[in-house]
């Protein structure tokens, strides 16, 4: 497979370690490397096929995070977690201000890339299993609850958070399992009519509705289908 190719499938990006010396010269040379992108290390080469795009800008992180290791060798694989892989998935709109977290199997400890400061911080799972990640835009990253609750660890915007429950829900996970996500909530947004703070993460779900005039989260999730309201109070308009 030429460079040309691999770049194709890599969001445009080109490790270092994936290229021979004469390889980098002749992508130099014909303007397929490009010195003065915005995104520039010495560890990956943006090449005329990248994009400034959101979710290739994560691709990128992810490239760097291990830049000796080439993608088809990282197994088990590495994936993005909290509220990086909300951003991918386009779940809330407050993910990009929290850590930026990779999970990463054990053996490639070795490898990883710490000294251009790419993520705040890397966790270790000894045990990284498929079902744990799914590939979005072929980017790496963790199933929405498990990365809600991570993201919900390093926020406390009572916006951010309830957007990104509610984004959440549109993508297909129930209202209960994101009031057990919500458990790691609780004590931190009062109500402003009574002062009190939900003590569970049930309650902390009908802050939200309460605060966006959603209806009861009691209801079934079929049941929201024929709930209409005034768009003047709707928490979307």
């Amino acid at each position: 497979m030429s460079y040309r190719e691999l770049a194709a499938q890599q969001h445009g990006f080109l490790l270092r370690s994936q290229l021979t010396e004469e390889e980098i010269q002749d992508a130099h040379q014909t303007g397929f490397i490009i010195d003065d992108y915005p995104l520039q290390s010495e560890y990956v080469f943006p090449t005329q096929l990248s994009s400034t795009a959101t979710n290739y800008g994560y691709y990128w992180l992810w490239l760097l995070a291990f830049p000796t290791v080439p993608p088809e060798q990282r197994n088990p694989m590495p994936y993005f977690a909290g509220g990086a892989a909300l951003d991918v998935q386009q779940i809330g709109w407050g993910s990009r201000e929290s850590p930026v977290f990779i999970v990463m199997p054990l053996q490639l400890t070795p490898y990883i890339n710490a000294d251009d400061g790419i993520v705040d911080d890397f966790i270790v799972d000894a045990k990284i299993q498929p079902t744990d990640w799914s590939l979005v835009d072929g980017i790496p990253v963790e199933n929405i609850l498990p990365a809600l609750q991570k993201y919900l660890l390093s926020n406390d915007d009572f916006e951010n958070a309830a957007d990104a429950v509610f984004d959440a829900h549109d993508k297909g996970c129930s209202w209960e399992d994101l009031a057990s996500v919500l458990e790691v909530c609780t004590g931190l947004w009062p109500n402003r009519e009574t002062g009190k703070t939900p003590q569970t993460g049930k309650e902390v779900l009908e802050h939200f509705f309460q605060e966006y005039a959603l209806p009861d989260p009691d209801l079934e999730d079929d049941d929201y289908e024929d709930f209409t309201e005034d768009e003047d109070d709707a928490w979307w308009s």
